[in-house]
């Protein structure tokens, strides 16, 4: 049964603004009075000017209630958006133990069936490994959005990968409107990482003659600064991603990830991408210098000659973990 708009504005009224009070008493006005003008453009039939006014609501507040009337504007044009604003309500009113969840759910659910679907399988042992993301088509998705296993989206082909630190998954659907597509996640382990959580590069054994033993002594030190030059690269380059991270963490708070304002919850995926970053640069910056220095000092103090031939063993072995990372250097000579 379908609610009238009347009907829907009251329930939104009627305790949308039951949420503790804020420090910031003049900001919690604010949000009051644009959503009480965004109600006056919707029943005057003015979605345009509802929309502006309940969207400035929310840069002042989060609110249960003005996502409800913006996902009621969007719907009969925009479908996809307004069912993306519903879930928002919906996760918000579970964190609040709001009454109107079940107000949000149900219309979200009257939306998903217009649209294209994907039903997503995930055993609940994989959503709770830290850094578990699921993206659709590289954007990632809140947690709470495959609750009940099902999200929305558009109609044409899209990819679905899920990720948890060394381990991945990833999967191309189609999805037709009115159609779920459905995927069962199934985690795999990195073909580049090796058990506990730990990669190893070994150098092959080298033959040291005693014709001309600190040539092949010099060239594996080269080598082995090779690799802590990479290792050093590595952590370049999970460093950049550590600050993006946070930074997209500061824009999802609205500026201030010490005194977030996002929905709780809403920015835990994106600070746990950042923390495994970290580590994994932390961990290639003390793997790499580690090469680079082993790799000098075989370098450096290669003898000239020897009285006798032997052979040399050599094996790097960085780890990484997530209490951080470091390398073994151990051979025979």
């Amino acid at each position: 049964m379908k609610l009238t708009r009347a009907v829907i504005g009251s329930m939104v009224i009627v305790g949308c603004w039951e949420i503790p009070a804020r420090a910031d008493d003049s900001a919690h006005d604010k949000a009051v009075a644009s959503f009480q003008e965004g109600r006056k453009y919707i029943e005057a039939g003015n979605c345009d000017a509802a929309v502006t006014k309940l969207r400035e609501s929310l840069s002042y507040e989060p609110s249960v209630g003005a996502r409800l009337s913006l996902a009621e504007c969007q719907e009969p044009t925009d479908p996809l958006s307004a069912w993306r604003v519903l879930k928002e309500a919906a996760s918000l009113a579970f964190l609040n133990h709001d009454d109107r969840l079940s107000l949000a759910e149900t219309r979200a659910a009257a939306i998903e069936k217009r649209l294209p679907t994907i039903k997503v399988n995930i055993p609940q042992s994989t959503v709770d490994q830290p850094g578990f993301e699921l993206r659709v088509d590289g954007e990632l998705i809140d947690k709470f959005h495959y609750r009940s296993g099902v999200i929305a989206t558009k109609p044409g082909k899209h990819v679905v990968e899920a990720s948890a630190p060394l381990r991945h998954w990833s999967q191309q659907i189609v999805a037709d409107p009115g159609a779920s597509a459905q995927v069962n996640v199934q985690l795999e382990r990195d073909t580049c990482s090796t058990g506990g959580g730990a990669a190893a590069a070994t150098v092959a054994p080298v033959a040291v003659t005693r014709e001309n033993p600190g040539s092949t002594r010099r060239t594996l030190g080269l080598a082995i600064a090779g690799v802590g030059i990479a290792g050093l690269a590595s952590g370049v380059v999970f460093g950049i991603v550590t600050l993006n991270k946070k930074s997209k963490i500061e824009d999802l708070c609205g500026g201030n990830a010490g005194n977030c304002n996002a929905p709780p919850g809403s920015v835990d995926p994106e600070r746990e991408a950042a923390t495994t970053s970290a580590t994994i640069s932390t961990a290639s910056f003390i793997a790499g210098g580690v090469a680079l220095v082993g790799g000098g000092l075989l370098y450096f103090t290669a003898p000239n000659a020897t009285p006798a031939s032997s052979t040399a063993r050599v094996r790097l072995a960085p780890r990484v973990g997530t209490n951080g990372g470091g390398m073994g250097l151990e051979g025979t000579w």
